[in-house]
């Protein structure tokens, strides 16, 4: 009994992308397993297109909150490439906060509208701390502040 090959890394993108849209990330969190293999096998460069969508900010501002070079995406996307492990790690945490944001808000809209203003708490945008897990933690603390009750 032989083992099966394992797929190229360009066959098992593209499965991890049909399982996971930025839409699905936001709605339901991936599994461990599956958010490891995505980070390691890379998001197609088209979830930021799904993102910038999802989010309805300019292309050029996501990009700049993620801190993801526009050069290096339109590349990518033209190529038809997947994302950078740190890159993908980003939509993986974009999508998480939105969710986090969801619950908290009610909406998609009142969500999107907290995450491009301004919040004191953070000293800027939430969306402007996502780029880092450092910066996406501090905004989960006032998010879970802000479901119990708190003010921020």
């Amino acid at each position: 009994m032989g083992t099966m090959p394992r797929p190229t890394k360009r066959v098992a993108a593209k499965l991890v992308a049909q399982v996971l849209s930025f839409r699905r990330i936001v709605s339901r969190p991936p599994d461990p397993a599956q958010a490891i293999a995505t980070v390691r096998l890379g998001l197609p460069a088209s979830a930021i297109d799904e993102a910038v969508v999802y989010m309805a900010v300019a292309q050029k501002d996501l990009l700049a909150a993620l801190r993801i070079p526009a050069s290096t995406f339109h590349r990518r996307l033209a190529a038809n490439e997947t994302l950078s492990p740190s890159e993908s790690e980003k939509v993986l945490r974009l999508g998480d906060i939105a969710r986090r944001a969801e619950e908290t808000f009610g909406t998609p809209k009142a969500a999107r509208a907290w995450l491009i203003s301004d919040n004191l708490a953070l000293g800027g945008s939430p969306l402007s701390l996502i780029d880092t897990e450092a910066g996406a933690n501090q905004v989960r603390r006032v998010l879970s502040t802000l479901n119990y009750g708190g003010t921020a």
